[in-house]
């Protein structure tokens, strides 16, 4: 594929853009499909964003969120992805179901992700930019759930990598208002800001004089984003709460006390090479072609390098991050490939045998396909085991019949928010979304309500109604074995479906 901008007419720039589009279109049937045929979502967060979004002409701009009884969020609630939600509220509004449109928003944001990733890297001219754009898609299939996911951080990946662009050109007012537009639009507000420090600091070790206005642009549009925010001054609040988060799930669950999503802690080995094999390869080689060619290698290629390793670093220590490691290691290895071509080019043995250049061009897709096949067969299970439908519709419609609007009921499990708040918003919970709300909210009730769900403390219909304020429990059908004291007095079923149970506190 040429590299420069096509000047001989609609065949040549038909046959230029025949390999992006392809890839596109491939994504938005990937995508689209998945969407159209999955029984559920495969990160169930998807339901939460949904709903808040479709009530968000009632909700306003309010920073009370009663649906957490149990949670820092009750009085003291801030939306931390804002742009996010507003960019996806035309979406909900499709059909009588909100997931409907949030599915097509997401699908349209994944495929958005690819297209500017491939516009950045044929902006920058690197060779062969439909390559690199699908490399990404074999790096591990659980990075394709992760870009089909109804959550901000899709969002966020968009605008890392139009950072990545102002970056390479050192656009420092650019990066300005990007990192404004990051604090209204993603939890972690400083994503961009970390990017940068690495991406100069890589420069810097390259031999150029470091541009620190690009890392204190970013830092400092997140700031003001944070300062100017509709839910200011709780910006801030939300924000420490993030960094406990990260805090308690890099220190495992047994360490804390309070087990957080499987996506916090750290994969052994073994586990990290199964799922993401291609990311680990061209992460652990990229570091050895930065030093073996730094003096071919333009500045900009080492500190995107540099920004590459930084992400996969925190990948290895918290997968939560491998949606950036997956797009900035490709990305690294396109501008290398990029700064080292002219050898080849200038290459009589290279340039003079075609078989040499078709056979290594064809081993180069063969690798790519295959690798992103095996990730394909990851991403069938994550999409077809680990999606089932939503379990509470009936438990929810159930509740809206019996009980009183906004009467609270106890959810156990914090994971099960989600959908009980799309499906019954109508009524009140404990927790949800992250128990480190919970427990920055009320620490004694937080460790009990912890305890109860793990099974610790025997479940004790008094003592759960005095602390919690409830008369009814819900839960998930697959987990009621877990408690049989529960099909016992004083506690009584009220409801019960193949999927969810209620249970009234007698």
């Amino acid at each position: 594929m040429s590299l420069v901008q096509p000047q001989g007419g609609w065949t040549s720039r038909l046959k230029a853009w025949a390999a992006p589009g392809g890839l596109l279109l491939y994504a938005l049937l990937l995508f689209g499909g998945t969407a159209w045929l999955q029984r559920g979502l495969f990160e169930r967060d998807g339901y939460f964003h949904a709903r808040f979004t479709a009530l968000m002409p009632v909700q306003g701009l309010s920073q009370a969120f009663p649906w957490t009884q149990l949670s820092t969020w009750r009085e003291h609630f801030c939306d931390k992805e804002f742009l996010y939600h507003l960019a996806m509220a035309p979406f909900a509004r499709i059909g009588h179901d909100p997931i409907l449109g949030a599915r097509i928003f997401g699908v349209l944001l994944s495929v958005a992700v690819l297209a500017a990733f491939y516009a950045v890297l044929r902006a920058h001219r690197v060779r062969f930019p439909a390559f690199f754009t699908a490399l990404p898609l074999a790096t591990g299939g659980l990075f394709i759930a992760r870009l089909g996911m109804i959550r901000s951080h899709v969002l966020s990946m968009l605008l890392l990598v139009m950072g990545l662009h102002f970056l390479l050109q050192k656009r420092w007012k650019a990066l300005l208002v990007l990192g404004f537009v990051y604090a209204w639009a993603y939890t972690v507000p400083f994503v961009l800001l970390m990017t940068a420090v690495s991406f100069v600091l890589g420069m810097w070790l390259g031999g150029e004089r470091p541009d620190l206005r690009l890392p204190l642009a970013a830092g400092a549009g997140s700031v003001l984003g944070l300062a100017i925010h509709p839910y200011t001054p709780l910006t801030l609040e939300t924000f420490l709460t993030y960094v406990q988060v990260f805090r308690l799930g890099l220190q495992g669950s047994a360490a804390s006390g309070f087990e957080l999503g499987n996506e916090l802690y750290p994969y052994s080995w073994p586990v990290f090479w199964d799922i993401y094999p291609l990311l680990l390869i061209l992460a652990f080689a990229l570091p050895l072609a930065l030093l073996l060619a730094r003096k071919r290698l333009a500045p900009g290629t080492l500190g995107l390098g540099a920004a590459a390793l930084f992400w996969f670093g925190l990948t290895v220590a918290t997968p939560r991050f491998a949606e950036y490691s997956a797009l900035l290691v490709p990305a690294a290895w396109a501008l290398v490939v990029r700064d080292l071509w002219p050898i080849l080019d200038a290459s009589a043995w290279w340039t003079a045998r075609r078989p040499v250049r078709l056979a290594a061009g064809a081993l180069a897709l063969v690798v790519l396909a295959g690798f992103h096949a095996r990730s394909l067969g990851f991403y069938r299970v994550y999409q077809t085991q680990a999606s089932p439908p939503r379990f509470f519709t009936g438990a929810c419609a159930w509740m809206a019949r019996n009980l009183a609007p906004g009467e609270t009921v106890i959810n156990l499990y914090w994971d099960d928010f989600p959908e009980l708040f799309y499906d019954g918003y109508r009524q009140r919970f404990l927790w949800g979304l992250d128990p480190t709300y919970s427990l920055r909210e009320d620490p004694d009730r937080a460790k009990l309500l912890e305890r109860l769900r793990r099974h610790q403390v025997r479940l004790d219909a008094e003592q759960m109604k005095a602390q919690f304020h409830a008369r009814y429990l819900v839960l998930r059908a697959a987990r009621a074995p877990a408690y049989p004291e529960l099909r016992q007095a004083p506690f009584r079923v009220a409801y019960e479906d193949p999927t969810a149970l209620v249970v009234a506190l007698d």
